[in-house]
């Protein structure tokens, strides 16, 4: 469990976090009944800064809808990039995240086909350039000697957040790499 001013500390950045790039301040917070948010720490620290409380009835996710909704989306949409590539549940988290930065990117009919992103930071979002095809093929470019090759194939897993960089899976080395410089070939899945 942990103490008030962990909790103080943590919610005091999320907080400032929302107010500075929306510039609204919070004044609900609605969340399952979950011990985390139920703890007497985190109510202390939201009754501190004037933030109701609303909490959903147990096993009724009829009553968080949208949020549900949007859960059921994301699933949706992992489990048809994950077949459309191929490959298997490990890369459930790449696939979500991706799918989060692409749900985030794109119109939506619920806003007047603008985009969550558009809508939250106020500027539009049209880098349309970095979308790619999830568990494509991607060469990423490398500087070894001179006679080694230039690219190394990979397969496309999302975008790295806040840097300009694309997150490939490489298969000699089952590891996860960055990197900036990448040709796709997006008509070839693993």
């Amino acid at each position: 469990m942990k103490t008030k001013d962990e909790v103080l500390g943590v919610f005091l950045k999320w907080k400032t976090m929302i107010e500075n790039q929306t510039g609204k301040k919070i004044k609900r917070l609605r969340t399952d009944n979950g011990g985390e948010y139920r703890s007497d720490p985190f109510f202390d620290v939201c009754q501190e800064y004037g933030i109701v409380r609303h909490f959903t009835v147990r096993d009724t996710p009829q009553q968080n809808g949208v949020a549900e909704r949007m859960n059921r989306t994301l699933l949706e949409k992992v489990r048809c990039m994950l077949s459309n590539a191929g490959l298997g549940k490990q890369f459930w988290a790449e696939a979500v995240t991706y799918a989060g930065h692409l749900v985030n990117r794109l119109p939506s009919s619920a806003l007047k086909r603008k985009t969550p992103m558009e809508v939250w930071s106020g500027k539009p979002a049209t880098d349309y350039d970095s979308l790619h095809v999830f568990g494509s093929t991607a060469y990423y470019h490398v500087k070894e000697s001179k006679l080694d090759p230039r690219a190394k194939k990979a397969l496309f897993m999302g975008i790295t957040y806040g840097v300009k960089e694309f997150r490939l899976w490489y298969l000699d080395t089952k590891k996860m790499i960055c990197s900036r410089d990448v040709t796709f070939d997006e008509s070839a899945i693993y």
